[in-house]
């Protein structure tokens, strides 16, 4: 089967291995190192351009997700005055009415001084009157006048 005038694939392969071996030389050592500077150029551009566009696209999101122009800043006064919001399309509900009631008051309601206070009929909610701590503490535990 090692008969040079073989025509099997093996033999042909071993030919070609022959061949290839004979005629085989070692590069040189300037065109090895000129291949390494070429593959470390393509790296380092590679890497350059790859933190620009994250760059760039951290620039652009933080952007994005920054709040808008804020309108002008409005002096500090005490109590503090509510931002102006967008007007109603309608009028809101009437405010709600301090009434004089006997019954106790429901779940979800408050009391001052005995009267019962009720939440809008509307959506809208109100802010409550402002006393000091102290004051709203011993409204809140007394007892309501009697009728």
């Amino acid at each position: 089967m090692n008969d040079p005038t073989d025509p099997s694939l093996r033999a042909l392969f071993r030919a070609a291995a022959d061949h290839g071996s004979r005629e085989a030389t070692t590069l040189p050592v300037a065109q090895v190192v000129e291949r390494g500077r070429r593959a470390r150029r393509r790296r380092v551009a590679l890497a350059t351009v790859t933190a620009g566009v994250v760059a760039v696209l951290g620039v652009a999101t933080a952007a994005s997700l920054a709040p808008g122009p804020a309108g002008p800043a409005l002096p500090a006064t005490s109590p503090s005055v509510p931002d102006p919001g967008p007007s109603p399309t309608h009028r809101p509900g009437p405010l709600p009415r301090e009434t004089e009631n006997s019954t106790p008051p429901g779940p979800g309601s408050a009391t001052t001084e005995g009267r019962q206070t009720r939440p809008p009929a509307s959506g809208r909610t109100t802010t409550p009157p402002t006393a000091p701590p102290a004051t709203a503490t011993t409204m809140a535990t007394t007892t309501p006048p009697p009728d």
